[in-house]
């Protein structure tokens, strides 16, 4: 009788260490998992797909309207593989959300954020 009991806390054990490892795992692929304060919602917004080398991550950057040279870079939290094409335009409807760990702007007027896209579509 004690071995038996002995064998399924065993296993009862490996289960939960197995699940906690892959709920970590979810987390580090998804940079949003983590609570950010909502700056901005967009609504069918224009931007353009982008890739950052040195981050090896894409983007979309955003025009800023009744602005000459301002521009919002935003790293999705999720982005299709379909998305996944430099110079491709897309509307996105989402949120823009504010994070210390995200790359610093490289040129004046930049904006960095993730975006949390609920619907993107080719423009």
């Amino acid at each position: 009788m004690k071995p038996l009991i002995i064998h399924i806390g065993f296993i009862i054990l490996l289960l939960l260490v197995t699940g906690a490892g892959c709920e970590k795992e979810s987390d580090q692929n998804n940079p949003c998992s983590v609570p950010y304060k909502t700056v901005e919602t967009l609504s069918s917004r224009l931007g353009i797909i982008g890739y950052d080398v040195k981050t090896e991550k894409y983007f979309i950057q955003f025009h800023v309207e009744g602005t000459i040279d301002e521009t919002i870079i935003a790293y999705p939290c999720e982005l299709d593989e379909k998305f996944k094409k430099v110079n491709l335009k897309v509307l996105v409807t989402g949120e823009l959300l504010e994070s210390k760990d995200l790359p610093a702007p490289v040129v004046g007027g930049q904006k960095i954020f993730y975006v949390n896209i609920k619907n993107i579509v080719t423009f």
